[in-house]
């Protein structure tokens, strides 16, 4: 295989080699002498041809197996248990998943309304610990809350009686809520 043209550069093992690049490559200068022959595909690195169908088969090659194996061994293998020294304790893949599943989960569905729940019924009666808490705990479920944001409302129902719905307006002869 040659390695001069960068965009060709692949695994020797990945696949055989395509037609394209067993025939002997032309050299550039008397290429751009044939003036009815240059067009600007000659200026643009290996693009296929219009006449080369799909194949769904060529997608997941070697390079791009390589690339879900990876991942999937970041998702299974923490870098820190190379430091750590736990390596050699076998969990499965599927057990790191749904590991991982019921944390996010816990992370973006159960925790969040717990929190905006306790800075609700807590704001005006926190001292400076629980502030620092609060700030630590939004601060971490940050994305938690805002999923949950649109959602709850905390605001008090209409304390008018003449008012059926939050959104109506009360009548003119109503006294506003501070001076009742």
């Amino acid at each position: 295989m040659s390695y001069s043209n960068p965009w060709r550069w692949s695994l020797v093992c990945s696949s055989s080699p395509s037609s394209s690049t067993l025939q002997p490559k032309r050299t550039a200068f008397p290429s751009l002498l044939r003036v009815r022959r240059i067009g600007f595909r000659a200026f643009l690195p290996n693009l296929p041809n219009a006449t080369q169908s799909y194949n769904p088969d060529k997608t997941l090659r070697l390079p791009s197996l390589l690339q879900y194996g990876a991942l999937l061994a970041t998702i299974a293998v923490p870098a820190a248990k190379a430091v750590t020294g736990d390596n050699n304790v076998e969990e499965d893949l599927v057990t790191t998943l749904v590991t991982g599943g019921i944390a996010m989960a816990l992370y973006l569905f159960v925790f969040p309304p717990i929190i905006m729940n306790w800075l609700r019924l807590r704001w005006f009666k926190r001292g400076f610990l629980e502030m620092y808490f609060q700030f630590m705990f939004v601060f971490m479920f940050f994305p938690g809350l805002m999923l949950w944001a649109p959602f709850l409302n905390f605001r008090a129902l209409p304390r008018d009686p003449t008012m059926k719905y939050p959104w109506s307006t009360p009548k003119d002869d109503t006294p506003l809520y501070k001076s009742r």
